[in-house]
C-alpha cells in the first residue's frame, strides 16, 4: 500500500518515482519518502559550524547530487560562537541555523540535558558506535585528533616533541627556544579548548597537571587553530600542542606547508567528538534530517573524511580518506586515545577547572 500511494503521489506531482527511491538504504523506515517530499517545500538549509569551506565542500557536493533542490549554506564560526549566535537568534524572527555543528562539547552536554535539540532518531544510528549518540538529539559528525604541530625549520629532529611528556623535557632543557613560543587552545577562553583539556586531564590526572605547570609560563594561548598554524609557520611560535588536526592537515598541502610538521601525541592523542544537532523549531527540519542521515551514512562519512575530518564508521574505506578513527588507533595504540566526549562534568566542573588551568599556565 505504501508503494502504491507513493507512486500515485509522484504521478500527481509529475515527478519520477526514482525521486523517492533514490538510494535510500533498506534499513530506512518505510515512510522516509515523506521526509524527502516534505523537504521540497522548505527553503534550503543553514548550518552554523566551526568548519571551513574546504572541510564542507565534499559532503555538500555529495548531498547536493542526492537532493539537488536543497541549497546548503554553511557559516564558519568559532565553536562557542556557533552556540551563542543560535541562542541569541532562536527566540526572534531572524533566519537561524537548521543544524549546529561544533566541538563545544560543554554546550552539547547542556543541550542534551535541557532537551534543546530535536530528538531525531537517525536510521544510521544502528550502524554507529555508542559514542555517536550521546544524548537524544545530539549526534557525532566526526572524531578529530588533536596533534602536535611544529616549525620544521626551527626545531631539529631531536627537539620535535612526540607527546606532552617529551615536550616538557625538550622545553625545560632549552627554555630559550621554547619560552613564549608554545601555543595551544586556551581552555579559559575557548569552549573547544575547555573540552579538549578537561578530557585530557580527566584521564591523566596530576601527572598531566604537573607536566602542564612545568611549561605553563612558556605557553601563549589562542582560540583558533588556523592562526596557531600560521604563527608557527612564520616562527612566532615554534610549536603547538593539542591543535586540531583538521586545521593542519590541509595546510600541509598548501604553498609553504613543507615548513610545518605534526605528530600524534604518543602519550595521549585527544580525539574530539564533533557534535551535531537539529534545534527544536528548526525552519527546515526535514532537510536537516536528510542532511544528518547523509552525514552519518557510509558515503557521507567518507566525504567527511575527504574534507579533512576524521570519520569513525568502521566501514569507511581507509584508502579514500586521510585518516580514520580506527587507523589512528592503530598508529598510536587504542590505549593512547583520549576520547573527548560530552560528559556533564564539563558543565559542573568548568569553573574550578579554569581556575586550575590559569594557575598552571602561571606555573602554580
Amino acid at each position: 500500500m505504501r508503494l502504491q500511494l507513493t507512486l500515485t503521489t509522484a504521478l500527481i506531482l509529475g515527478l519520477p518515482f526514482a525521486t523517492f527511491a533514490q538510494d535510500v538504504p533498506k534499513h530506512y523506515p518505510a515512510d522516509y519518502a515523506d521526509v524527502i517530499e516534505a523537504s521540497r517545500s522548505e527553503k534550503g538549509l543553514t548550518i552554523y559550524s566551526n568548519m571551513a569551506d574546504n572541510n564542507w565542500a565534499p559532503i555538500i557536493e555529495g548531498f547536493g547530487a542526492k537532493y539537488p533542490w536543497i541549497k546548503v549554506e554553511t557559516i564558519d564560526l568559532g565553536s562557542g560562537t556557533v552556540h551563542s549566535r543560535w541562542e541569541a537568534e532562536k527566540g526572534s524572527s531572524s533566519r537561524t541555523a537548521d543544524i549546529l555543528v561544533s566541538g563545544a562539547n560543554d554546550r552539547w552536554a547542556a543541550y542534551g540535558k535541557e532537551e534543546l535539540m530535536e530528538p531525531y532518531q537517525s536510521p544510521e544510528f544502528e550502524h554507529l558506535p555508542d559514542f555517536a549518540k550521546p544524548y537524544p538529539g545530539v549526534a557525532v559528525m566526526s572524531a578529530d585528533p588533536l596533534v602536535i604541530t611544529y616549525n620544521a625549520a626551527l626545531l631539529s629532529d631531536g627537539q620535535r616533541p612526540t607527546g606532552l611528556a617529551s615536550l616538557v623535557s625538550a622545553a625545560t632543557d632549552d627554555a630559550g627556544t621554547f619560552d613564549g613560543r608554545i601555543t595551544t587552545y586556551d581552555a579559559a577562553r575557548n569552549s573547544f579548548g575547555l573540552a579538549a583539556w578537561w578530557n585530557y586531564m580527566d584521564v591523566k590526572g596530576e601527572e598531566g597537571w604537573d607536566n602542564l605547570r612545568k611549561i605553563g609560563p612558556m605557553i601563549r594561548g589562542e582560540t583558533s587553530g588556523g592562526p596557531m598554524n600560521e604563527k608557527i609557520a612564520t616562527g612566532e611560535y615554534v610549536m603547538g600542542i593539542a591543535v586540531s588536526g583538521i586545521t593542519i592537515f590541509p595546510r600541509l598541502e598548501q604553498p609553504g606547508g613543507e615548513i610545518l610538521g605534526f605528530a600524534f601525541p604518543d602519550d595521549g592523542t585527544i580525539m574530539m567528538l564533533r557534535g551535531m544537532g537539529i534545534p527544536k523549531g528548526a525552519a527546515n527540519v526535514n532537510s536537516a534530517k536528510l542532511f544528518m542521515d547523509y552525514a552519518l551514512s557510509t558515503e557521507g562519512q567518507t566525504l567527511v573524511g575527504k574534507g579533512g575530518l576524521v570519520p569513525y564508521r568502521d566501514d569507511v574505506p581507509e584508502d579514500q580518506v586521510r585518516y580514520t578513527y580506527q587507523g589512528i588507533a592503530d598508529l598510536v595504540g587504542e590505549e593512547n586515545l583520549i576520547v573527548a566526549g560530552f560528559d556533564e562534568r564539563l558543565i559542573t566542573e568548568a569553573g574550578p577547572f579554569v581556575e586550575k588551568w590559569n594557575a598552571a599556565l602561571a606555573g602554580n
